[in-house]
């Protein structure tokens, strides 16, 4: 078939599947380094905490300090317990914040797609990084806020009925599994159009869009900013050293779970859980700690690549 003036052209259209299909293969291994990474329960512990804490302040505000009780799991105030007289004989679930209900995982997917969008200029990808994170955030905690009059309303059709809470449910579910992406589809697709995202990368080839340094090499001399860092990290990675080789409360863990090994019991299950959690939290923060210092303390030599071709 004769090509046309103008057509684009076979190269170009395989050029672009490849491109199409590399970006989300590397949106496919962050996804799964992420879920590496929080494996462990309670993997985001303070922020978990903080979260519920300004849930729990703005629910009292809202609908007053009786329809709601706040509680402790794993040795964190993570859960909230709603209070209702509608809610009697329902057996309503208490409400755990845990790492999946923070918002973390839906920013940190939206943060990667911005930053591994090619053509687009490294302080255009830090500003929609940091819109999308305020927005995501703001609409976790107006989410949390709206399971409670979703759970009085299904009750107060059915009052005391099992489940007449699960309009609630199915709304929190639909939130994490299809919500969020909707909205981070929605918003990348808005920065990417408002930044002039198609212009940009109408010419991009695969070279361009990864590009390799031509040199790495230690820095000679660290900022303040870079020494800051790397004390914070000492810090953190102190702590997770003392957790694996003398926290006393740890060693028991390890005893019991230890003790547990080639044994099925609904106990041990839990001890093995226990042990894996803090032993796996403690190894990934030496490992996030190990990454962020090399790229802390060395420098990365990209040769003629400008800001916006970054």
């Amino acid at each position: 078939m004769e090509q046309r003036p103008g057509d684009v052209s076979w190269e170009e259209i395989a050029t672009k599947i490849k491109i199409i299909f590399s970006v989300v293969a590397l949106l496919i291994g962050a996804e799964l380094f992420y879920r590496w990474l929080t494996q462990p329960d309670d993997t985001f512990s303070l922020y978990q905490e903080l979260i519920t804490l300004i849930w729990y302040n703005l629910h009292s505000l809202i609908f007053g300090p009786d329809s709601v009780t706040l509680a402790s799991k794993n040795g964190l105030d993570t859960v909230l317990i709603f209070n209702h007289p509608s809610f009697e004989g329902s057996d309503i679930n208490s409400l755990w914040v845990s790492d999946e209900c923070v918002g973390i995982h839906e920013i940190a997917f939206v943060s990667f797609m911005i930053w591994m969008t090619p053509g687009v200029a490294k302080n255009l990808k830090i500003r929609g990084i940091t819109a999308m994170a305020l927005v995501l955030a703001l609409l976790n905690i107006v989410r949390l806020l709206v399971l409670y009059p979703l759970a009085v309303n299904g009750c107060v059709d059915s009052p005391n009925n099992y489940g007449c809470w699960s309009p609630m449910w199915e709304f929190h579910e639909f939130m994490l599994q299809t919500g969020f992406m909707l909205l981070i589809i929605l918003g990348w697709t808005t920065w990417f159009i408002f930044v002039g995202g198609p212009e940009k990368t109408r010419n991009l080839d695969l070279k361009s869009l990864f590009p390799f340094p031509k040199q790495i090499f230690f820095k000679k001399k660290l900022s303040n900013a870079s020494i800051i860092i790397l004390i914070i990290i000492a810090i953190i990675s102190s702590s997770a050293i003392h957790t694996l080789g003398f926290d006393s409360q740890a060693k028991q863990e390890k005893i019991e779970s230890d003790g547990c090994d080639g044994i099925i019991s609904a106990k041990c299950a839990i001890e093995i859980k226990e042990w894996n959690d803090i032993s796996g939290k403690a190894w990934r923060t030496l490992f996030v700690s190990s990454v962020t210092t090399a790229f802390v303390i060395t420098k990365f030599d990209w040769g003629n690549i400008t800001d916006e071709e970054e």
